[in-house]
């Protein structure tokens, strides 16, 4: 069949908006609304587009200890390279993670913009080895932002971290 072309079947075959609850399942701002496959379908274009996801992974190959910036690129703590957002930024998720058991420290995710000395969202580290942190949101950066990640007590040794963004507003 020679292509491109276009059929009016995706516009008339019908979509169930509440056959998947665990989709959002009740139509709604958070759920599809659509009735048809084809509005279905962009709609879920348009959705897609407007709540990016994405992770960063910061760490730090050595003992971390206070004031220690984690990079986030390559052998540049994130106070001289932190991330930059045009965009309203919400963290929905972070797992800290270290070679050892007995960590004990408390990790700042900063706004540079704003303060180097008051997190945004501080992770808490207890005599362990991983901590995850998830909600929604734990904490929300607003455009503009330069995104830093330093231990602010105790120390960490070879630190990695995963943090889940939101880019919806």
């Amino acid at each position: 069949m020679p292509g491109p072309f276009s059929s009016p079947v995706a516009q008339s075959v019908p979509f169930e908006p509440n056959r998947n609850p665990q989709w959002g399942g009740n139509p709604g701002p958070s759920g599809i609304t659509s009735i048809d496959v084809q509005s279905a379908i962009e709609e879920a274009k348009a959705d897609a587009l407007a709540n990016a996801r994405f992770l960063i992974l910061p760490n730090y190959g050595g003992n971390a200890k206070t004031g220690r910036y984690f990079e986030i690129f390559p052998n540049q703590g994130s106070d001289i390279s932190p991330i930059f957002s045009n965009t309203q930024m919400r963290i929905l998720s972070i797992v800290l993670q270290t070679t050892d058991a007995t960590a004990t420290c408390d990790v700042g995710v900063f706004d540079l913009n704003v303060s180097s000395v008051t997190p945004v969202y501080t992770i808490v580290m207890t005599n362990q080895k991983r901590v995850v942190y998830n909600g929604t949101p734990l904490a929300t950066l607003n455009a503009g932002c330069l995104l830093g990640i330093r231990v602010t007590s105790g120390s960490i040794n070879q630190p990695s971290m995963q943090v889940f963004f939101s880019s919806s507003t």
